[in-house]
């Protein structure tokens, strides 16, 4: 699979999951609602890049639990840090998940997205299939969720054609602090920005 493919179907999976907090019964009607609603954000012409980026985000924001993503992706390094790098770290991630496919989500060019079945794979975890169709190929992508008590069921983790984000990010960012240091992960992470970045 090319990474401009990969990159589309991680894309229309972050649009897709464009909804607040919700139970398990509601997931699925939920991602396919907010997922109408980020493909109408996408197709108004009256907004520029960097307002349908704060939208998009507006919309999806709720539901990714991004420091339970930022963990994970770091493994056990993530306990060893202080508070404050910890702190330090799960904002660069977001913003490096985020930044790294808006282009992708703003190139949007009418592609399919289908919601499909779902399974439980374990009683605390909700694995919602959904398949992207672009230039009439099916890509199969699968929303990761878990359940976060109180705040309902957020996703953790994506699959995108059997290949899991986090675990992607895990194994680069053990690569790079076998070989350097926590300032230069952070560094990196932090090299892309956000459309809407100035309007913090």
């Amino acid at each position: 699979m090319n990474m401009k493919i990969f990159k589309i179907l991680l894309a229309a999976a972050l649009f897709a999951c464009s909804l607040w907090a919700v139970s398990e019964n509601e997931i699925k009607q939920e991602v396919t609602k907010r997922t109408d609603e980020a493909i109408k954000v996408l197709k108004d012409a009256n907004l520029d890049n960097a307002a349908k980026s704060k939208a998009l985000f507006a919309i999806f924001d709720p539901l990714f639990d991004f420091k339970q993503m930022a963990k994970i992706s770091l493994g056990k390094r993530y306990n060893s840090l202080s508070a404050s790098e910890q702190k330090q770290f799960d904002e660069a991630f977001e913003q490096k998940l985020k930044s790294s496919y808006i282009d992708k989500l703003l190139s949007y060019t009418n592609q399919e997205i289908i919601i499909k079945d779902a399974s439980k794979p374990q009683p605390n975890r909700y694995w919602l299939n959904s398949e992207l169709i672009s230039e009439g190929k099916p890509y199969e992508f699968v929303y990761k969720f878990y359940d976060a008590k109180e705040r309902g069921w957020l996703i953790y983790d994506l699959d995108i054609i059997g290949v899991s984000i986090i675990q992607t990010y895990r194994s680069q960012f053990a690569d790079l602090l076998d070989n350097t240091d926590f300032a230069t992960l952070i560094a990196k992470l932090n090299q892309t920005t956000l459309p809407n970045q100035g309007d913090k």
